[in-house]
């Protein structure tokens, strides 16, 4: 190695060392953790700090507005269940069992999905021509970037963005710090998530907030009377719950903007999706030049010779 690359290579790892040394302690104690055999623990608490993220939740909503905009550079995405089925996201989360959601979701290494760490081992499902569901080869540690978090099922407002755990709500016996009762929410999953990797805005997409027989969901699929009975009670719950997280999220500088037409979420605050989307593009929406950063532009004198 010549004594150029050497000097360089300690000025790395000088640079290196003074930024563990000031580098401030971690947002929270959660951690995620790689596939099996290893289980290798992982932090990624402020990896995407100070930036912005769309949430897309399952709502019909998310149908109403322009998707191709979030292609705009600078814009990350989150997907929840089958909400990738409409858009292909950045990001994706589940809490439910992994065969609920469509395989070519899980088979797509574009999309880093985090997944509670009780599914590691469960099996997805592939859907033969005539719409019945069977049982891929494959499990969901077999899947392509996939990182998982430990799920628990106590909700505290006051702990919500802190913790080593990610909270879904309530199991059924017990009340959360509101008196609630179970009502359990991968939305909760989600922001929490984004939370941890750093996001300081996320803007809300297909958070319908209210369910009929004319429209469940932002994709096709059926849901028996009693499901959407129950998933109207858990929006009752969960706007409850973000309304006692407020002061949680203004403490901890978390935003949370609700862009979905004809939201029935009245929490927090509202805003255009075009609105929102120029403004999480803003940093990056600038034009872009290319000449001149392999080297320096030749001045007008020196062009001519």
């Amino acid at each position: 190695m010549g004594g150029a690359a050497v000097r360089e290579n300690q000025s790395d790892i000088a640079a290196l060392q003074a930024g563990l040394k000031a580098r401030k302690p971690a947002r929270d104690g959660l951690r995620l953790y790689t596939a099996p055999p290893t289980f290798e623990s992982v932090s990624l608490s402020g990896f995407y700090r100070g930036r912005s993220a769309f949430l897309m939740l399952s709502g019909p909503s998310l149908k109403q507005i322009d998707l191709s905009l979030l292609d705009a550079r600078g814009i990350v995405t989150m997907a929840v269940n089958n909400a990738w089925s409409v858009r292909r996201p950045t990001l994706w989360t589940c809490v439910d069992d992994p065969g609920r959601f469509i395989d070519v979701g899980w088979k797509d290494p574009g999309i880093l999905k985090f997944v509670p760490t009780c599914m590691w081992d469960k099996r997805l499902k592939v859907m033969n021509p005539d719409g019945t569901l069977r049982n891929s080869a494959f499990k969901v540690h077999q899947m392509p970037g996939v990182l998982f978090f430990r799920r628990s099922d106590h909700f505290d407002h006051e702990r919500f963005l802190t913790g080593d755990t990610v909270s879904w709500g309530n199991d059924a016996k017990n009340p959360d710090s509101l008196g609630i009762t179970g009502k359990r929410s991968v939305m909760l999953v989600a922001l929490r998530l984004l939370h941890y990797l750093g996001f300081s805005t996320v803007y809300l997409l297909g958070c319908d907030f209210k369910m009929d027989a004319e429209r469940k969901y932002a994709f096709d699929e059926h849901r028996a009377q009693n499901a959407i009975r129950h998933n109207n009670v858990l929006y009752d719950s969960l706007s409850r719950r973000f309304e006692a997280l407020k002061p949680h999220f203004e403490k901890h500088r978390f935003r949370v903007v609700n862009c979905s037409p004809g939201s029935a979420l009245e929490v927090f605050e509202k805003m255009a999706f075009e609105d929102a989307v120029k403004a999480a593009a803003s940093e990056c929406g600038k034009p872009i030049r290319t000449d001149g950063w392999y080297e320096p532009k030749p001045k007008p004198q020196e062009a001519a010779r």
